[in-house]
């Protein structure tokens, strides 16, 4: 089945190939100089150029600057296309923000005939489930939507993503946390890097949670995936685990200097090399936590709580903890029942951190109401300090 996905998928991005030219081939006319310019039609441009500056000044919010800048990729002689197109937006819920990031990302959009080229495309993602509300979001993200072909690229790509998920709901889902899914080139990138994915071992589970909760992983170029899952292999992380997907994706996102600026972060506050490769396998984020935060975490956990710091390696999920909406409020309220003698061999600072709000509730406040009943002020003063 997977096999075939990827075949197909092929097979359609070799079909766009050819259609992107052609399109872009008849879209060559005005290259066609058939006489020089005559000062009559310099200063017809200049007119344009005027009028659409204006327009994107005064209708779209643009600066003096921004506006002159976009004035090279739009022409119009009259607004009378361009407020077909805002009043469209709107109708479709697009806000005055959102229409103006849009006109920036995508100029010529105001070009469009809104019947024609912009309400099939909102009709399809509608028909498939994406929320009225959502579909602005999702088109101001990639405005490269709007320009691709309904029947030759987008239809066929929901195509491909409804093989692997076998849902709307899934396919809304990524399409949301990714919309650049609708404009990917399938064969250069999502085929070769779902194959990749496959043959190191990762599961066809494994492959569905990427696609859904990772997409972003697989529009990368195959070459630089392909050293990431290496890297990542090397570490020891299995395949077979979410956790190996999580690294790769940790990977992705870190330049090479940054990881090893983090490297040294964690050494500076005494972990070995080895330490903060286990701290990555039990938690790869770890490695996206900036170093202020780091250096916060370390301070109070290990210096003030008197946390093991090679504990805190096997149990690097700590640093990802909000410093002052979970740790220090937490912390203060563990403090005190520490001075009192009050905690229990099962009461851990490590669960007394990382258990939900309720359950911190009821077995660090609550259950010593009596024993030390300020605990649920000091509690509350701390998380008030946070806000």
């Amino acid at each position: 089945m997977f096999n075939s996905v990827c075949s197909k998928t092929l097979h359609y991005a070799r079909k766009c190939s050819v259609f992107s030219f052609s399109l872009a081939y008849k879209n060559l006319h005005f290259l066609d100089l058939h006489q020089p310019f005559s000062s009559s039609s310099i200063k017809n441009a200049s007119n344009q150029k005027s009028v659409v500056v204006s327009y994107l000044m005064n209708s779209c919010g643009f600066s003096q600057e921004r506006a002159l800048s976009a004035s090279k990729y739009v022409f119009f002689d009259t607004p009378k296309n361009a407020d077909s197109v805002l009043v469209f937006l709107k109708k479709h819920e697009f806000s005055d923000d959102q229409i103006s990031r849009l006109v920036k990302r995508r100029p010529p959009i105001l070009l469009a005939n809104p019947e024609k080229t912009l309400l099939p495309k909102i009709e399809f993602l509608k028909s498939i489930g994406v929320s009225r509300l959502d579909i602005p979001k999702i088109i101001c993200k990639s405005p490269n939507i709007l320009a691709r072909s309904l029947k030759n690229h987008i239809i066929p790509a929901i195509d491909l993503l409804w093989d692997l998920l076998h849902s709307n709901e899934d396919i809304v889902f990524a399409i949301n946390r990714f919309p650049e899914l609708l404009v990917t080139n399938m064969e250069t990138k999502v085929a070769p890097n779902l194959e990749i994915l496959r043959e190191v071992g990762v599961t066809k589970s494994g492959i569905l949670y990427c696609l859904k909760h990772m997409p972003r992983l697989l529009v990368r170029s195959p070459d630089s995936l392909k050293e990431y899952v290496k890297r990542v292999e090397e570490i020891g992380f299995y395949p077979q685990t979410t956790m190996f997907l999580q690294a790769v994706k940790v990977m992705a996102a870190t330049a090479r200097l940054t990881w090893d600026r983090k490297m040294e972060v964690y050494k500076r506050c005494g972990w070995s090399e080895e330490e903060v490769l286990t701290a990555f396998r039990r938690q790869p984020h770890c490695m996206v936590a900036s170093e202020s935060k780091i250096m916060g975490v370390m301070d109070i956990l290990v210096h003030k709580m008197g946390f093991h710091i090679s504990d805190l390696a096997k149990t690097s999920v700590l640093i990802l903890l909000s410093l002052n909406r979970t740790i220090i409020p937490r912390c203060s309220v563990y403090e005190v029942l520490h001075s009192k003698g009050l905690l229990t061999k099962n009461l851990s600072l490590t669960k007394c951190l990382v258990c939900p709000e309720r359950l911190f509730i009821k077995n660090f406040v609550q259950r010593y109401e009596e024993e030390a009943p300020e605990l649920l002020k000091l509690y509350q003063e701390k998380m008030q300090l946070s806000k």
